[in-house]
């Protein structure tokens, strides 16, 4: 693997670029999962809505939502697919050596994801494998 120059004259080594890499696969990946975990929630939403289903599980549903998603108004929270999709831009579009707060954040998304997700499953079953 070469490196540009430039880049290298900022002290960023193969290693770092390798170690970006590997980050940036692991984030996508997570992008890609908080995205089909949306969906889910959305036509899981759309279903209830036309049915008169469960109120306790809608309920659970919206409070699911309301941690996914960011808020419909004009500087609403950022829900987690934001915070996630935030991360991917933040550390992709410029070779670097990846910050320990950008490790960090991502294990810190992970979890809450991975909490987020088992909630969903618990609500609605297993998601089909892709």
């Amino acid at each position: 693997m070469l490196i540009d120059p430039r880049v290298a004259e900022d002290g960023v080594t193969v290693a770092d670029l390798q170690e970006q890499f590997e980050h940036n696969m692991r984030v996508r990946a997570l992008v890609n999962d908080v995205n089909a975990l949306a969906a889910r929630v959305r036509d899981a939403r759309t279903k209830m809505q036309t049915s008169s289903g469960d109120g306790n599980a809608a309920g659970r549903l919206n409070a699911i939502a309301t941690k996914l998603f960011t808020e419909p108004v004009r500087y609403g929270k950022p829900g987690l697919q934001a915070h996630i999709t935030y991360l991917a831009s933040m550390t992709a579009n410029v070779d670097q050596k990846i910050g320990r707060d950008a490790i960090e954040r991502y294990a810190a998304l992970k979890k809450e994801f991975d909490a987020l997700r088992a909630e969903v499953d618990s609500l609605l079953g297993q998601a089909p494998a892709r």
